[in-house]
């Protein structure tokens, strides 16, 4: 069986620009997918965030190339009223986070890969089912595992 990863809009930051202390790993994440060993589910949210960054920095012509890649090859999916709601009643201080965490769950992910250390310290554990790892930490954990399915 392969892993379903639900990538953070924080991994889509590493694939657009160079420099980001996580982007070799999330490079190799997303080969991953695109050799089909693995699935992932990204947010319509994480990429209109992640539209926002690249115009600011002046590659709005690479993330658009880009972007019709993740559309091929990864699960795009929006941030529904079930995930909103489920935000609200509980709410941790990053709505952002509320919500990307329930849309991995609605979308039943095995893991959500992020940078972000207080998203996972804050989810970690909150559900047996689906673990918080840091790109680097996917990619010497489950990627090995994802090959040999």
């Amino acid at each position: 069986m392969k892993v379903k990863a639900f990538l953070d809009t924080n991994i889509l930051l590493d694939l657009i620009q160079i420099g980001r202390p996580c982007a070799p790993y999330s490079r190799e994440i997303m080969q991953s997918v695109y050799d089909g060993d693995m699935e992932a589910v990204i947010t319509t949210q994480s990429i209109i965030d992640t539209s926002y960054t690249a115009q600011k920095a002046g590659i709005t012509q690479s993330f658009l190339d880009t972007v019709k890649l993740w559309c091929t090859y990864v699960n795009v999916d929006p941030v529904d009223a079930f995930d909103v709601r489920f935000a609200i009643k509980d709410y941790t201080g990053d709505f952002e986070d509320d919500a990307q965490y329930y849309r991995a769950l609605d979308a039943c992910c095995d893991v959500i890969v992020t940078s972000d250390e207080s998203f996972r310290k804050k989810y970690n554990g909150k559900n047996e089912h689906l673990k918080l790892m840091s790109p680097q930490e996917f990619v010497s954990k489950m990627k090995p595992a994802a090959k040999q399915s």
